[in-house]
């Protein structure tokens, strides 16, 4: 009986012969393209005059009390935009939950860079390059991080403890406070904790809409080594912000496992909404809806303005002039950085799932590009393969490799569960009719796999169109990606160099909505193949 819960990779049945050979690629370019230029970023580029300069230099601590400040406040305007809806989708049932929730998720999914010009273009120019278009962008950037992490565990919670409370005498708010919240807090806080960790990383939303006076920890990395050539100080700054970025990942780590795993209630079981909270509901779905939506639709809006008169001449100036080279290069780098990227992960997911010794090193070294900033990726990328026959600074498919580094542990995260959910029974009936190792791993796994795949490709392509961080360092004049583009047009005056910038901000929307689609429905077709 044991048998049909065996997994694959323990099943004496079932060799994991392409295990140990799949695992030296993936971690040999991982080694290669991250460990090993960050570790020279940090050793070779530093001294300890470089250390005393920085970490004594007061402005160096007025970007990371900045940082700290601004993404405090960036977290408490999170959960007063998340919170209303987050207690609509997780306590209740109605029509059209599914959908809400799914609006609530956009503009996580977006380029940040997007989301900043996007609300260049929705808010008024007296709220251009203030304190205020910084938070709210990145409110609107982490609404889906609060629905997700404190609406999973909200959906759990037996609704009859607080009616009993109210039984006993207890206040609605006097309920909510004493029951709802001590059980919802390691969930608050391990959301709250990781926007903290967006919003103090931020870059393209800093650089777009912060202005010159404004910077984190990322920025002044990105200014210091390619605006002032100072890479001694921008080393320096890059281990500071690892160390912070470490002390945030463990904090969550923690929170997670003290958070426990939430069973998710079914959406049946939900009750309705109340008559008397009806009006309310569709108040917190309209304002929702609407938040979302306003600045992609002022977006598209202003793409076809230049000053106060309606023109097309965006969009036709991207297509006459050199703007169509980046969309060329954006196309050219995220099909490359896709397919190589997919490559490795199926490959470093393999060793993930069917070692029985290493996985767990290999899984680890995986997820090690999320403690790097992608600045610091492009930076150290930058100033290692800077000589001799790998002098790789001005090839356009630099920025392809510091892609798939950036997007590998997503990837990865799509994959892992997929490879588990073969049924081991049918590796045994092909083993019985005498296939072997490979010929089942083609057969069997691959063509189970296929939809997987298809949504780590697609999540590959949609973050290599939207990166900014290493794209910036990495990317040349005429070799531009879209994200490089539309921040340099910014930099810019005039209204039609603007309306540039909102015309190829609108094709970058477009294209990753049709990407992250793709990733949709490839892993709802996964879901259904795992069931049958």
């Amino acid at each position: 009986m044991t048998s049909a819960r065996t997994h694959p990779s323990t099943d004496p049945v079932f060799h994991p012969v392409v295990g140990p050979g799949a695992a030296f690629i993936p971690v040999a370019w991982l080694v290669a393209f991250l460990v090993v230029p960050v570790v020279l970023l940090v050793t070779g580029d530093t001294d300890f005059d470089d250390v005393t300069r920085i970490l004594t230099r007061r402005s160096t601590w007025n970007v990371v009390w900045f940082a700290t400040w601004q993404a405090v406040l960036s977290v408490v305007a999170t959960f007063v935009v998340a919170g209303p809806v987050t207690w609509l989708i997780s306590r209740h049932r109605f029509r059209g939950r599914r959908a809400l929730r799914a609006v609530t998720t956009v503009g996580f999914l977006l380029p940040s860079v997007v989301v900043a010009t996007a609300f260049l273009a929705v808010l008024p120019r007296s709220l251009h390059y203030s304190v205020f278009a910084v938070v709210i962008a990145h409110a609107y950037f982490n609404i889906a991080v609060v629905v997700r992490v404190v609406g999973a565990r909200a959906e759990s919670l037996d609704a009859q403890l607080s009616l009993a409370a109210q039984t006993l005498g207890a206040t609605p708010p006097t309920a909510w406070r004493t029951i709802t919240v001590p059980m919802l807090r390691n969930s608050i806080a391990s959301a709250g904790t990781v926007v903290f960790l967006y919003c103090f990383s931020s870059y393209a939303v800093i650089r777009v809409l912060g202005g010159p006076r404004r910077s984190t920890i990322e920025s002044d990395i990105a200014l210091r080594a390619f605006g002032i050539g100072d890479v001694g100080g921008a080393s320096v700054l890059a281990l500071l912000q690892m160390l912070c970025i470490g002390v945030v990942a463990g904090a969550i780590h923690l929170l997670a496992r003290s958070n426990g795993k939430p069973t998710r209630a079914p959406s049946a079981m939900l009750p309705t909404i109340p008559d008397n909270r009806r009006r309310t509901a569709i108040a917190i779905a309209a304002v929702t809806v609407a938040f979302v939506i306003a600045p992609l639709s002022a977006l598209f809006w202003q793409s076809v303005h230049v000053g106060d008169t309606v023109s097309a001449r965006a969009w036709q100036s991207i297509f006459n002039t050199s703007l169509i080279e980046s969309v060329w290069t954006s196309t050219r780098t995220a099909l490359v950085a896709g397919l190589v990227g997919t490559v490795l992960c199926i490959l470093a997911t393999l060793a993930i799932t069917r070692l029985r010794t290493g996985g767990n090193v290999v899984n680890s070294l995986t997820l090690a590009p999320l403690a790097m900033s992608p600045v610091t990726i492009g930076l150290g990328l930058l100033v290692t393969f800077d000589s001799g026959w790998f002098d790789w600074r001005s090839r356009w498919w630099f920025v392809a490799l510091a892609h798939t580094l950036v997007s590998f542990p997503l990837a990865v995260r799509v994959l892992v569960p997929a490879w588990r959910t073969t049924p081991v029974g049918l590796h045994r009936a092909a083993a019985v009719l005498g296939a072997g190792g490979g010929r089942r791993f083609i057969d069997i796994d691959l063509r189970r796999m296929r939809p997987a795949i298809v949504a780590s490709l697609g999540l590959v392509v949609a973050v290599s169109l939207g990166e900014f961080g290493a794209a910036s360092m990495l990317s040349r004049e005429g070799a531009e990606t879209i994200p490089v583009a539309i921040a340099r047009l910014l930099s810019r005056t005039g209204d039609e160099v603007r309306a540039q910038a909102f015309a190829l901000a609108s094709i970058l929307v477009v294209v990753c909505v049709m990407a992250l689609a793709i990733v949709e429905m490839a892993l709802q077709r996964g879901e259904h193949a795992s069931r049958r």
